[in-house]
């Protein structure tokens, strides 16, 4: 395959991606189907198909998205002559950032549902999800390394982290909405410093 017919297949493809993410929160799991997101993506039915086998595939593919796009931004290095607080910092906002994303917590109200109401779906979700370990992991061991922080279990540090931001931004954003940004603020400073004080060599 050429070059250029690689692009417009990957244009293509992410066009009936965005176009299903729009069916998917307007229309529902179950009363979307591949003909609306076809025309919503100005694409023939056979070019949807071409691409995705089927809605639950497809439905796969959106979730997989949103997933990759979140993991390749934790892609932070560690920088030896910045202070930890502010290097952590980073990775609180892309989780705080995802809690501010209007169209992504739609989304993913939909998905819950769905993944609760059919565990076959959930299921098979879980078994194409990279479990890969995320940028926060290599960020603590450099910085274990560096010695600027003792760690005995990266792998329990990082979840420990990541869940205090979880259960305050995203999980509380998919209930209740976005927390203001002053409250942001306020929990991310008390959040940074009670890791810190576990962690932090001094």
């Amino acid at each position: 395959m050429s070059a250029i017919k690689r692009r417009d297949t990957s244009k293509k493809r992410n066009t009936i991606l965005d176009a299903a993410i729009e069916c998917f929160i307007e229309l529902g799991y179950e009363r979307t189907s591949m003909d609306y997101i076809a025309e919503r993506a100005c694409a023939s039915k056979r070019t949807v198909y071409n691409h995705f086998a089927s809605k639950e595939l497809l439905f796969n593919a959106v979730i997989a998205r949103f997933i990759v796009a979140n993991e390749e931004q934790k892609q932070i290095d560690y920088q030896p002559a910045t202070s930890l607080a502010v290097q952590l910092r980073q990775f609180a906002q892309l989780k705080i950032a995802v809690s501010q994303d209007a169209k992504q917590l739609s989304f993913m109200r939909m998905a819950f549902g769905v993944l609760l109401t059919h565990p076959e779906i959930a299921e098979r979700v879980m078994q194409n999800t990279d479990k890969s370990e995320d940028g926060l992991h290599n960020w603590l061991q450099a910085a274990v390394d560096d010695g600027k922080l003792l760690i005995n279990d990266i792998a329990l540090a990082a979840e420990v982290f990541w869940s205090m931001f979880s259960s305050t931004f995203f999980w509380m954003a998919l209930l209740q909405g976005p927390q203001e940004k002053a409250r942001c603020e306020l929990l991310t400073q008390e959040f940074l410093e009670t890791f810190l004080a576990k962690y932090q060599v001094v």
